[in-house]
């Protein structure tokens, strides 16, 4: 896994999760990718106010390197429509590897604000700054429990164990075989 401080995740938000899945797996070779309904997340807020966002997620290792490709499933206004709105399907963010409150200190330090927050249901925050004036995109920060260190673990193995053609796209449940 990737040391402290350095890119753990990078995301594209995308309005077609099926092409950008084709695309990630058959044209770059990432992969294979783990693909999941998020509901409403518990405590969303978007610029500081309560939001409702629902999102189709995809993860999948590229080397070292873990690609999260996102398709909202909803009409609310958000960080990803947002971007997809000003300049259409491609790079969103990146996701650091630091302590969350840690991360927290040094983007509020530098004076970028938090555009959307949330907890995972399993209690984990997560925020993503806006840091659009300095690169284009935002920096995400979550906190990373035991078990979803054991998930990035098993979609790693995968992608290490993977032939390149073999079922691409999977549900979460396949990453049981990778214990």
């Amino acid at each position: 896994m990737q040391p402290k401080g350095t890119i753990l995740e990078l995301c594209q938000v995308v309005r077609d999760m099926d092409r950008a899945l084709e695309h990630w797996t058959g044209t770059i070779g990432a992969g294979p990718f783990f693909v999941f309904e998020v509901p409403v997340l518990p405590g969303q807020k978007y610029r500081g106010a309560p939001t409702e966002v629902s999102m189709r997620v995809a993860f999948g290792f590229s080397g070292g390197l873990l690609i999260e490709l996102l398709q909202q499933t909803n009409d609310t206004p958000s960080v990803f429509t947002e971007m997809l709105d000003a300049r259409g399907d491609g790079y969103h963010h990146i996701m650091l590897r630091l302590p969350y409150d840690e991360g927290i200190e040094r983007l509020s330090g530098r004076g970028y604000e938090i555009a959307f927050s949330g907890q995972m249901p399993s209690g984990e925050r997560f925020c993503l700054f806006d840091t659009r004036s300095a690169d284009g995109s935002y920096i995400e920060l979550m906190e990373i429990s035991v078990a979803r260190e054991d998930s990035l673990a098993r979609m790693q193995r995968a992608h290490l164990q993977w032939d390149g053609k073999t079922d691409p796209v999977r549900g979460m449940d396949a990453l049981a075989a990778y214990a």
